[in-house]
């Protein structure tokens, strides 16, 4: 009986040490693969919480033990219910798990990989998501993908796309507007898609692309879309970037569009729509090009030189100790402020100095404002001019 429980016992840490991955580094747990040379991240869960928190870029390659591999996958629930803030997940990941990102309520930013096929159920449920860019090559949008992302304002659709599950965008009562660059509107699978959202401005290619949404039994809601063709995107400038972490350069980014990313040689690397791109120092000066886009009509370029380092790691040491600015958006006459904002003292006054509000955030903010004027939003020591 005895020899019985030791056994039982073996097999339970065993259990566990699977669980809990094979291997650390970098601030990420990894388990190795069945194809040889690959692994994927895995959760961190210490002491029954997923410890990942601040942010992350993934690497493409990590070393365990003299031996490199490649980072093809994001685990099944790797970093659910984490205080991550934002991740950059990169392009040599063709795989993520169900419930990967389920309610990680602090999650503001993701720059999803190029050569994904689809995003898996409850992937992003319950994150506070702004803005989110799917990259070509996406066929499917899983049951509950982006539900109950309460503060989701913009959504890019590509022209891969071609079914979205049930409770896709399920209570997302913020959404603003989806750019869908389909032709042919894609298909609704199931219940509830857009249960709980409203005034959606949905923009598509053209005047033929409008005729098909527009007869079509999900798509062609009045009640819930308003379809308009797409026009050309302006942009006169990009704020200047930053050293982020010595090797790489933080980009601000913003305004409710995606980016198309291509290095110094010309190579497409990247589509975002976060609040910020990270390019990466190089061992000599390398320069960037950012391409402003709605996926179905492109910006003037704008370039961004990076300049060389020395010591370049070819992967984060740890989480980045960086607290994260907090999003202040517009939407119907009020004012949203979120983020990690608990306990810091939101003001807000117009430009002639009226202190229209001021208090102690208790986390997130709605603030009901007088219309057409330019106010200036100070949350802690961040400062942010917008118009309502």
């Amino acid at each position: 009986m005895r020899i019985k429980y030791i056994i039982l016992l073996a097999l339970w840490l065993m259990a566990l040490t699977v669980h809990a991955g094979d291997f650390a580094s970098g601030g990420l747990v990894y388990s190795f693969r069945p194809q040889f040379g690959e692994v994927e991240v895995d959760d961190n869960i210490i002491d029954g919480l997923n410890a990942y928190e601040g942010i992350y870029i993934i690497p493409e390659i990590v070393n365990f033990e003299g031996e490199n591999y490649t980072v093809t996958a994001i685990a099944e629930g790797a970093f659910a219910h984490s205080k991550i803030t934002e991740v950059l997940i990169p392009n040599s990941v063709t795989q993520i798990g169900a419930e990967a990102f389920l309610e990680c309520d602090k999650l503001v930013n993701v720059t999803l990989p190029l050569y994904i096929s689809e995003i898996p159920r409850e992937c992003f449920l319950g994150t506070a998501l702004v803005n989110i860019a799917i990259p070509e090559g996406v066929k499917r949008l899983g049951y509950a993908s982006f539900e109950s992302c309460h503060y989701l304002h913009t959504v890019m659709l590509p022209s891969t796309l071609n079914l979205i599950d049930a409770y896709a965008f399920n209570d997302c009562h913020n959404l603003y507007e989806i750019y869908s660059a389909a032709h042919h509107p894609p298909k609704a699978s199931g219940w509830g898609i857009f249960t709980g959202t409203h005034n959606v401005d949905l923009v598509v290619a053209d005047y033929e692309a409008i005729d098909a949404y527009s007869t079509d039994k999900t798509w062609g809601d009045d009640k819930l879309f308003t379809l308009y063709p797409n026009e050309d995107v302006y942009l006169s400038s990009l704020p200047e970037g930053e050293v982020f972490m010595q090797n790489w350069q933080r980009v601000p980014l913003g305004n409710y569009l995606a980016y198309k990313i291509y290095d110094e040689n010309d190579e497409f690397v990247a589509l975002t729509a976060a609040d910020n791109c990270y390019l990466p120092a190089l061992d000599h000066d390398a320069t960037y090009t950012i391409v402003p886009t709605t996926m179905m009509g492109d910006s003037d370029p704008f370039q961004v030189t990076v300049a060389m380092t020395t010591g370049i790691e070819q992967f984060v040491d740890e989480a980045f100790p960086v607290e994260p600015d907090p999003i202040i958006v517009t939407h119907f006459g009020s004012l949203y402020i979120y983020g990690d904002n608990y306990g810091k003292l939101v003001s807000v006054w117009d430009m002639n100095g009226r202190l229209y509000y001021q208090r102690i955030s208790s986390d997130s903010e709605m603030i009901d404002l007088p219309r057409n004027r330019v106010y200036i939003v100070r949350v802690g020591n961040y400062v942010k001019k917008i118009f309502l």
